[in-house]
């Protein structure tokens, strides 16, 4: 019988977790493509994490972080565009790679989208 802290060492699949590091090294089946031919977003929940896989307007596909940094908005309802998902709630735009790339409420000359960044990983499509 193991320990309750090996138990705990082993089971646990959250991020920064031994167990969960190690199987963020594999790819993982997450949706059909027919999903998104149906919905442009859809929620998932792997390893622990809440994500959110969308295609773009160019087809590059997405899996990011559920919520908007800023008021932790569910992006699942998002509004896909040309290059990212929008927030529903304050209208923060991210891209594929988890960053925001425009801020409507913020001058043109800011920088502070360039701060923000939500959590996200690599897809790729596999055919049947």
């Amino acid at each position: 019988m193991i320990s309750r802290e090996d138990n705990e060492r082993l089971t646990q699949v959250k991020a920064g977790t031994p167990v969960g590091d190690l199987l963020r090294r594999y790819w993982h089946p997450i949706a059909a493509v027919s999903e998104l031919a149906r919905h442009p977003t859809k929620f998932v929940k792997i390893l622990g994490e809440e994500l959110v896989v969308f295609r773009d307007g160019q087809g590059k596909l997405g899996l990011i972080e559920a919520y908007c940094a800023h008021r932790r908005a569910n992006l699942v309802y998002g509004i896909v565009e040309e290059d990212g998902l929008r927030c529903p709630y304050h209208g923060w735009k991210f891209n594929a790679d988890g960053d925001c790339v425009d801020l409507p409420s913020e001058p043109a000359a800011s920088n502070m989208k360039s701060k923000i960044k939500i959590a996200a990983y690599p897809t790729f499509e596999k055919a049947g």
